[in-house]
């Protein structure tokens, strides 16, 4: 007889392809303080919107992710998550041929505990990676990014006896 099987945790997961056209354009629009925001996309009950810097520091394209909405308002997830959303952010720049190099994959996970929070990958890659013609075609490059986020969690923290 097999063993009965049954998940810990939930997690809803989608997979965005931004391409961002015009970088030479948004380098310039940027003068090293502003970004490009995508459109507001739903993952796990919580809108959610990527932010694109081209030049963060001067050197580095910067790209992250926003929590747009509060998160006492996420009646699909399960009600109020108290302590935060549980989420994994994971960016990958797409070559010419359609591929995803794993040196240019980033991912890693955070709890997100207020609308507006902001967290990412702040030094993604330099701008000589984006300037190299396997990634850029025609003034454009791609990224695929996908978000992962935990879907009524049931944490419990144990105290231990003294």
């Amino acid at each position: 007889m097999a063993p009965d099987r049954m998940s810990l945790t939930t997690a809803a997961t989608r997979d965005i392809i931004f391409d961002v056209e015009g970088y030479s354009a948004t380098i310039l629009m940027s003068d090293g303080r502003g970004y490009f925001e995508s459109d507001k996309f739903t993952v796990g009950g919580y809108d959610w919107a990527v932010r694109y810097y081209p030049q963060k520091g001067g050197v580095y394209v910067a790209v992250t992710l926003v929590l747009l909405n509060d998160l006492n308002v996420n009646a699909a997830a399960g009600g109020e998550q108290e302590g935060g959303v549980g989420v994994r952010f994971a960016c990958a720049l797409q070559d010419r041929h359609g591929e995803r190099p794993p040196e240019r994959c980033r991912s890693a996970s955070r709890v997100f505990s207020e609308c507006g929070h902001e967290w990412g990958f702040w030094k993604y890659a330099t701008h000589d990676v984006l300037d190299d013609p396997d990634f850029v075609v025609g003034y454009c490059f791609t990224l695929v990014c996908t978000v992962s986020v935990l879907r009524k969690p049931r944490f419990c923290v144990v105290e231990l006896a003294a």
